[in-house]
C-alpha cells in the first residue's frame, strides 16, 4: 500500500531522512513511501544486503563456539565472551523482531507524520526536534564508543606487547595465530562487529524517536484543550462561540483516539524490544562488573569497561526515558480538558458540551504505560530500579565467590 501526505513539515521530513538512514544501514525501509534512492543502487543494496547479513549472522553464531576452540583464555576473555556473545545474539533477534514487523511501524509512522497534523503546534514541535536530536547524538556517541575503544585497545596491545589484534573473540582465527591471513581476518571481524552495532542503533534510533514524537503528541493534545478557551474571548456571539467550542472539542477527542490507537501500535511493534533491552541491560551490567573485577587496574583495561557501561546505561536509559515520558504526559491530559472552557456554554449547548468532556476526561483518566515484555513498565523510577538490581545480582555473584574461596582454603 502506497501513501501519499497531504502536505510537508519539518517532524515529516526528518523521520522521512530518519527512515532513509535506516535503510542504508539496514537494507530494510520503514516508511510508508517508496525510498527515495536510485533504483539501480537499491536493486544492488538489497542483493549485497544480504551477503552482509549472513556475515553478522556467521559472526554472532561463531562468537558462541569460541569457549570450546580458544586456548588458554584469561578470566577477562571468557567473561568478554561470554557477555559479546549473548548480547550480540539477543540484540540481533530484538533486530530482526522490529524487521519483520516493519508494515506495522509503517502504519505507526503514517499516523504519527500525516494523520496527527490536523492540530499540530509549532512550538510543539520545534522542542520535540530538539529533543529527539539530542537524544540521537547521545545514542549514536555511546552506541559506537564501546567498539571503537575495544578496538583502541587491542590496537595498543598488538603494537606495545607483541600480540593479535583482539577485539571480539570468535571460533578463528587462534588468538595466538600470527599469520597475514589470520590478521586480515581479525580486522573484518573487528568490521562486521561494528556493522552489528549499526544496524542495531539504526533500529533503536527509529523506536526512540516514534517514543519521544508519541510523548509530544500528548503534550501538544494539552496545549490544543487549554488553548480552547480562546474561543470565548472573541468578538463572536455566545452561539457561534459555542459551536466551534463543540466542534474543536470533538476534534480534540478524535486525536486522542488516534494517539492512543498509535500507542498500542508502539506496544504491539516494540514490547520484546523493550523488555530485551532491559535483560540485556541487566545481564550485560553483571558481567561488566565481574569483569572489572578480575582485570587489572590499567587505564588501557578499565577503559572499554567503563565506556561499554557507560553505553549501556545510556542506551537504555533513552529507551526507558522515551517511554516513560509518553505516560508523564497523558496523565496531565484530564486537567486540560477540564480547564478547557465548557463552563462557557449555557443552556443545551452545555449539556452536549459537559457530556463529550466527561467521556473525554474518562477516557484520558486511563494511565497510559509502556511495557517490556508486557510486565516492566517503562519509567524514570523503574529505570532506577533495573540500575539497581543489576548491582544487587551483581553484589550476590561477588559474595558467592568470595565465599567458595574462603571454603577452600
Amino acid at each position: 500500500m502506497k501513501y501519499k501526505p497531504k502536505f510537508s513539515n519539518s517532524s515529516t521530513r526528518y523521520f522521512q531522512k530518519l527512515t532513509q538512514f535506516v535503510y542504508i544501514v539496514t537494507a530494510t525501509n520503514f516508511w510508508f513511501e517508496d525510498v527515495k534512492l536510485p533504483n539501480r543502487f537499491v536493486k544492488v543494496y538489497n542483493s549485497l544486503s544480504k551477503f552482509l547479513e549472513a556475515i553478522i549472522i556467521a559472526l554472532v553464531i561463531s562468537t558462541f563456539g569460541a569457549r570450546h576452540t580458544q586456548k588458554n583464555l584469561t578470566n577477562k576473555q571468557s567473561t568478554d565472551i561470554l557477555m559479546k556473545s549473548v548480547s550480540s545474539f539477543f540484540v540481533y533477534i530484538l533486530y530482526g523482531i522490529i524487521v519483520y514487523k516493519k508494515e506495522e511501524i509503517k502504519e505507526l509512522l503514517f499516523s504519527l507524520t500525516v494523520t496527527l497534523k490536523e492540530i499540530y503546534n509549532d512550538e510543539i514541535e520545534k522542542q520535540m526536534m530538539m529533543k529527539i536530536r539530542m537524544y540521537m547524538a547521545g545514542l549514536m556517541f555511546v552506541g559506537h564508543c564501546p567498539m571503537i575503544t575495544y578496538g583502541v585497545e587491542g590496537a595498543f596491545h598488538a603494537l606495545t606487547s607483541n600480540s593479535t589484534f583482539t577485539t571480539i573473540i570468535p571460533i578463528w582465527p587462534d588468538l595466538e595465530d600470527r599469520r597475514l591471513f589470520a590478521g586480515f581476518a581479525r580486522i573484518l571481524i573487528y568490521i562486521t562487529g561494528l556493522l552489528l552495532i549499526s544496524h542495531v542503533l539504526a533500529i533503536y534510533s527509529l523506536i526512540i524517536c516514534i517514543s519521544i514524537f508519541l510523548g509530544y503528541q500528548f503534550a501538544n493534545l494539552y496545549e490544543y484543550f487549554v488553548d480552547l478557551n480562546n474561543i470565548f474571548d472573541g468578538e463572536d456571539n455566545q452561539e457561534n462561540q459555542e459551536k466551534k467550542y463543540e466542534v474543536a472539542v470533538k476534534v480534540g477527542i478524535k486525536m486522542h483516539n488516534i494517539i492512543l490507537r498509535c500507542v498500542n501500535q508502539l506496544r504491539s511493534s516494540c514490547k520484546v524490544v523493550y523488555g530485551g533491552q532491559i535483560i540485556i541491560n541487566v545481564c550485560a551490567m553483571v558481567l561488566l562488573m565481574v569483569q572489572m573485577m578480575q582485570t587489572d587496574r590499567s587505564l588501557v583495561q578499565l577503559a572499554p569497561i567503563v565506556i561499554t557501561a557507560t553505553g549501556v546505561l545510556v542506551s537504555s536509559g533513552l529507551f526507558i526515558w522515551s517511554a516513560g515520558d509518553i505516560t508523564f504526559e497523558a496523565e496531565r491530559l484530564p486537567t486540560a480538558m477540564f480547564h478547557s472552557g465548557w463552563h462557557n456554554c449555557r443552556r443545551q449547548s452545555s449539556v452536549r458540551v459537559r457530556k463529550l468532556i466527561t467521556f473525554a476526561m474518562i477516557q484520558a483518566q486511563h494511565v497510559v504505560v509502556i511495557k517490556g515484555l508486557g510486565v516492566i513498565e517503562l519509567s524514570y523510577d523503574s529505570y532506577i530500579a533495573i540500575v539497581k538490581s543489576s548491582y544487587s545480582v551483581f553484589s550476590i555473584i561477588y559474595s558467592n565467590l568470595n565465599n567458595e574461596s574462603l571454603n577452600f582454603f
